[in-house]
């Protein structure tokens, strides 16, 4: 099982500025004393070494990851993400109107559904397009997105694939075949579903867009159960811890609440993911050490490792 991310970023999408590429650009040269500026392998070894926040960008999209497993194409959450994804899905049997999906949405707040609008394989005929949720109004909420034209011009009902929309149990676990699927509902306003996805012997879960208000064992039990053994956690650390106290009550959580859940249920990595939009590269650069910090306090004879969500990063679980 392989997962990649489309979108990392919440809320809004946060596209860099000429402003930050220039100062990236500026930190670049001043590091390039004794660089042969005029080989271009020798420029890019060097620009290869540079670190992350300034030789590229954790990426602006909403989330969206994509997970492929032996025998299923599999898309956690439609944020802005996915409409790079469909551009990718295009090159092989999506652009042939052969492709099936099963889209597993862990909400319908507008950063997580703003991308199917613009996913181009479902407007090609013959896809097919399977999306779960435990919402019973899901598909209502997809065709609202897109019910009114003064607002976006193509109706759902006029997109060309097969999108056949599932409301699952939070009880019962989903068999794709191969796959195991499970949800729960995590505390945020309106609701939002963590997915746990298994197969053979691997499992990942997706929990974005949680806020764990009351850190005492018995809290969290239910939510550490449903992790306990993964071997990849994707975790909604949205805020530092600072920011997290005055934002109280808006759905998200923060870094270390993700290593202290990680260290309790014996996940071997863990993501952050679902990143401020005002957060710059530095500053998610930034948390990502802190967070590395504070677990080389708390840890125990485990290890975790500490990986920061970045669009384009892939890894197999």
């Amino acid at each position: 099982m392989r997962f990649k991310f489309w979108g990392v970023r919440g809320s809004i999408p946060s596209p860099i500025g000429t402003e930050t590429i220039t100062a990236k650009i500026i930190q670049a040269l001043s590091r390039a004393k004794g660089v042969d500026l005029e080989d271009p392998q020798a420029v890019r070894n060097y620009a290869e070494s540079l670190p992350l926040d300034i030789r590229g960008t954790s990426g602006g999209n909403t989330p969206c990851v994509e997970v492929t497993t032996a025998k299923h194409h599999i898309i956690l959450d439609a944020g802005s993400g996915l409409r790079e994804l469909g551009l990718n899905l295009m090159k092989g049997p999506f652009g042939q109107g052969r492709g099936t999906a099963h889209i597993f949405m862990s909400h319908t707040h507008w950063d997580h559904i703003q991308g199917f609008p613009f996913f181009v394989p479902a407007y090609i005929k013959g896809n097919r397009f399977f999306i779960y949720s435990p919402k019973k109004d899901i598909e209502e909420k997809f065709t609202t997105q897109q019910i009114d034209q003064d607002m976006f011009p193509i109706r759902l009902n006029d997109m060309a694939a097969q999108l056949k929309f599932v409301t699952i149990s939070a009880e019962e676990p989903l068999d794709l075949g191969g796959v195991n699927a499970r949800c729960i509902l995590l505390p945020h306003p309106g609701g939002s579903y963590a997915y746990r996805i298994e197969e053979k012997g691997k499992t990942l879960i997706y929990a974005t867009d949680g806020e764990y208000k009351n850190l005492d064992q018995q809290s969290l039990q239910r939510y550490l159960d449903f992790m306990a053994d993964a071997d990849v956690l994707i975790f909604d650390a949205m805020y530092t811890f600072d920011e997290s106290v005055s934002k109280e009550g808006w759905g998200h959580s923060t870094s270390l609440v993700g290593v202290d859940m990680a260290r309790k249920t014996r996940i071997r990595k863990l993501v952050l993911f679902h990143h401020e939009p005002t957060y710059t590269d530095d500053k998610l650069a930034e948390i990502l050490e802190k967070t590395k910090s504070y677990y080389s306090l708390v840890r125990d004879e485990g290890h975790l490792e500490i990986i920061l969500a970045l669009e384009g990063l892939e890894m197999e679980v």
